[in-house]
């Protein structure tokens, strides 16, 4: 769709679980060279969009050689990044390296007629996701401190289940609270999720609920047990319109960069 002079465009890339060794792998993908390679294909054919949504599972050894390579990597894309943590990411470590004139942990974004609001997560020594009180406060406040017309909520954890047994055990474990809230506010247009590395799109009340694939692996939609998808790795853009609707698609690499290995750890 042409792109509209008062549209906001932007990129979500997520899950990309990088180590600090360029060779390391996740379940056979070596990581470093995916997300390489997802950042060609979005110089490539977006390049006009203004800023980057990364939402968590930056890294998945959280070590700081990961963090300055996820910080190499995305300076290529030459436009502002907003992170947000995952489950493999530790929050206090995470904001010491990405938190400069580039890279950003804010709670909220300002642009236009929208609001983007950022939520943390995350539960130490958990897989799943939680959002404390703070946070749901931290989310009232913003809204209500704004009067942006538009509001698009960012966070790692999907905020309801999704219908896969194993991977809705790690849901937020008081989504159901977010979504209260969202509704309540009125102007909430859509939720953005990560985490759950797969493409979803689906509508409540009126809301978007989006999630996206990993710039690595992919898990397999709709499976009871952990299961892979040998879906190439992908990445999501968006664009915000000034009647607060949402244009949005995922792009994926024409094929995987490495094959698939079941049987190696996840770690």
């Amino acid at each position: 769709m042409p792109a509209n002079d008062n549209s906001i465009d932007l990129v979500q890339i997520t899950d990309t679980h990088l180590y600090a060794d360029p060779e390391g792998r996740l379940k056979g993908v070596r990581t470093d060279r995916s997300l390489s390679a997802v950042i060609d294909q979005v110089l490539d054919l977006a390049p006009s969009f203004e800023f980057v949504l990364s939402t968590g599972d930056l890294v998945h050894d959280d070590s700081d050689a990961a963090y300055d390579r996820f910080r190499g990597h995305l300076l290529r894309l030459g436009r502002p990044v907003f992170c947000l943590p995952g489950n493999h990411d530790e929050v206090e470590k995470l904001q010491r390296h990405l938190n400069d004139e580039t890279f950003h942990c804010n709670r909220s974004l300002r642009v236009g007629p929208w609001l983007l609001v950022f939520l943390d997560s995350s539960l130490p020594g958990s897989a799943g996701g939680h959002l404390a009180e703070s946070e749901l406060d931290a989310l009232d406040r913003s809204i209500r401190g704004h009067d942006a017309r538009h509001v698009l909520i960012c966070v790692h954890h999907h905020p309801r289940p999704l219908g896969s047994a194993w991977l809705d055990t790690m849901v937020i474990d008081n989504g159901d609270e977010l979504l209260r809230r969202a509704v309540r506010h009125g102007r909430v247009r859509g939720i953005l999720c990560g985490h759950i590395h797969q493409e979803y799109d689906a509508e409540l009340q009126g809301m978007r609920l989006l999630g996206s694939p990993s710039t690595c692996i992919q898990f397999l939609p709709g499976s009871d047990d952990f299961a892979l998808d040998p879906a190439p790795p992908g990445w999501r853009w968006l664009r915000l319109q000034p009647d607060g609707s949402i244009d949005t698609g995922v792009v994926r690499l024409p094929a995987p960069t490495d094959a698939l290995d079941p049987e190696a750890e996840y770690g």
